[in-house]
């Protein structure tokens, strides 16, 4: 009604001054013009309330809560009415709550307060805290401040991310601080809130860097992305230069610290939104720092460069996400190549409240690179998340992961989350 009131004056005005014209005439025929002219105004106020009620229903859903429109990539949109705002300031919550049990024989990684090699336990998770104000016309600043769990009922705080974003237009955004690194796609479109996420975790070669994960997640620096002029291909670009610190804890359960100990980063991406299939997306990225090898000596360095490819479909109801990836550690002062490939496939499908998915990922790490924890590991997830509300969703997960020398892992997680 904020848009219709005002129009609603203006037809008002515009009736006094028609009335004034009228007001030489005799009093029955003035009464009819009056008659006329209020059924006249009324229609016209039944009409713009509805155009303005068709607008709003043709589109319910918003992007995630700290994308725009066109970056937007949840399948779970998240209604305004959840936008909250104190002194300019709006902000969004997500939360968690956890049971994942494991038929561990060699003990594995504990992330979020999960104990290695115990037979199952409850554990929060993550409780995302995700804020923005505008400062002015194109600047604004964006924060994710996360109180996560660790083991033994633990927490901490971690400022995920925090930005100084100035968008000068569609071709030119940019944005100074703490960022998610744009390798690929999972990490720029889903972010810390499970809540966004369909599965109850990421796929590992995704998950965050201090939980696990194999790719320097974060970093501190520079961001530029916009539009490339190319009509209906819908070219996008995305670049990064920035500072990387990745430590990540190995997944076997050693208690060791892999710390990088990252120097300044270069990313590259590419992406196109062709206007032929709404909801597609196809990209590339290429990611280049130098980081130490203290497995193979205090000042080992080597070059660090990750290609990435994806395909990804959104629309429909329908959930495709498929990207690859090549890791490529290059010791220097050595001809010594270190590659890990690896990739991951989902895919799911909005059958009412219920979304049934699945995920099938693939990791083949060398055992003389930073990743000999892993190795060689790969197999299905699958399960179904329901959404009970707009706000709170429930999923249940079965994993299932063949491990090179070591016995399989099978496994089942189910997540209640939330937003507000």
């Amino acid at each position: 009604m904020r848009h219709v009131c005002p129009i609603v004056i203006a037809i008002l005005v515009a009736s006094a001054s028609s009335l004034a014209q009228i007001a030489g005439s005799s009093e029955p025929e003035t009464i009819r013009l009056l008659v006329q002219q209020v059924n006249e105004l009324r229609g016209k106020v039944d009409a713009l309330e509805a155009k303005q009620a068709s607008q709003t229903s043709a589109n319910p859903d918003l992007p995630a809560p700290d994308q725009p429109l066109e970056e937007s990539a949840s399948t779970t949109a998240l209604p305004n009415e959840l936008s909250h705002e104190v002194r300019g300031i709006q902000w969004r919550g997500f939360g968690e709550f956890n049971y994942k049990v494991l038929d561990q024989r060699t003990p594995e990684l504990g992330t979020f307060g999960s104990l290695p090699g115990s037979a199952g336990n409850f554990y929060s998770g993550d409780f995302d805290l995700f804020l923005t104000s505008r400062i002015s016309d194109k600047a604004s600043v964006l924060s994710e401040i996360v109180f996560g769990q660790g083991a033994a009922q633990s927490f901490d705080v971690d400022l995920e991310r925090v930005l100084l974003k100035y968008d000068y237009n569609d071709h030119l955004k940019m944005s100074f601080g703490r960022y998610h690194t744009g390798i690929g796609y999972y990490n720029t479109a889903f972010h810390s809130g499970k809540w966004l996420h369909t599965t109850a975790d990421r796929p590992l070669i995704m998950e965050f860097a201090s939980d696990g994960g194999l790719l320097p997640t974060q970093a501190i620096g520079v961001s530029v992305t916009g539009l490339i002029p190319s009509g209906k291909l819908g070219l996008n670009y995305l670049f990064e230069y920035g500072s990387s610190d990745t430590i990540r804890p190995d997944i076997n359960g050693s208690g060791n610290l892999d710390d990088e100990n990252n120097g300044n980063h270069v990313n590259l991406v590419v992406f196109a939104h062709p206007d032929a299939i709404p909801g597609l997306q196809v990209g590339a990225s290429v990611y280049h720092d130098k980081i130490s090898v203290f497995e193979l000596g205090p000042s080992v360095r080597a070059g660090q460069t990750i290609v990435n490819g994806h395909v990804v479909y959104v629309g429909h109801g329908i959930e495709f996400l498929s990207e690859g990836f090549l890791v490529r550690h290059a010791l220097e002062n050595s001809s010594t190549r270190l590659n890990t490939p690896a990739f991951y496939t989902q895919f799911s499908k909005r059958i009412g409240h219920l979304r049934p998915f699945f995920r099938y990922q693939y990791i083949n790490a060398s055992q003389r690179s930073l990743f000999e924890d892993v190795g060689l590991r790969y197999g299905p997830s699958f399960g179904a998340r329901y959404d009970f509300s707009d706000n709170v969703a429930f999923k249940v997960q079965l994993d299932h992961t063949v491990r090179q020398n070591q016995p399989d892992l099978n496994g089942l997680q189910t997540q209640l989350a939330f937003t507000f």
